[in-house]
């Protein structure tokens, strides 16, 4: 089936619910009848990264809690700049472009760079017909928001980089409550199932 637009890309720091984000627009989705699969940039990174985790720091960068996953960020982090380094932007997506289903609506959650003139941001504008949600969430503290900071400089380059290039801008509160985070999205809910009826 053709669609206005085949995939979704979701930016955002680590950390700041990209996966859930993703988790309630597959939802919305499947409610509509239309059909869709996450997908991850991560995953093929993380699966080239496995062998090595597993073996240096007995951790699975497949299978590992958020903690485990902070240990083994620096690893992960190298291995994708080196490889980005090495294709100018284009190893990871590249690799993605071969397991999107040109049949349902892909929700990409992890789009992290705008660095390179072909990179992640460009390829999922201009190669495979999409749009980009940048997310932030954020505590209220004396009334005022304070907003999840990047994990590490990687992130303070390319997060405002990449938001400025969305097609959609959700600041969100944390919320603990899944009705509440629901709730919260409501404006990009009904911006989505504008796209799509």
């Amino acid at each position: 089936m053709k669609y206005k637009f085949n995939n979704i890309g979701i930016a955002g720091v680590a950390g700041c619910g990209k996966n859930v984000l993703g988790d309630i627009i597959v939802k919305l989705l499947e409610r509509m009848n239309l059909p869709c699969r996450e997908f991850s940039i991560a995953k093929n990174l993380k699966g080239e990264a496995a062998p090595v985790s597993r073996s240096l720091y007995g951790i699975d960068s497949l299978n590992c809690s958020r903690e485990e996953k902070e240990v083994i960020r620096p690893l992960l982090v190298a291995h994708g700049l080196i490889k980005r380094n090495l294709s100018r932007g284009r190893h990871w997506v590249d690799l993605l472009t071969n397991e999107l289903d040109p049949d349902k609506i892909n929700i990409i959650t992890d789009i992290r760079f705008d660095k390179y003139e072909k990179d992640e941001v460009y390829w999922l504008k201009n190669e495979v017909n999409g749009l980009l949600i940048h997310v932030s969430r954020y505590d209220e503290i004396g009334g005022k928001r304070i907003f999840l900071p990047p994990v590490n400089e990687t992130e303070r380059e390319n997060n405002p980089k990449v938001k400025r290039k969305a097609d959609f801008i959700l600041n969100w509160k944390t919320e603990k409550d899944p009705t509440k985070r629901i709730i919260s999205t409501q404006k990009l809910l009904r911006w989505v199932k504008k796209l799509y009826v």
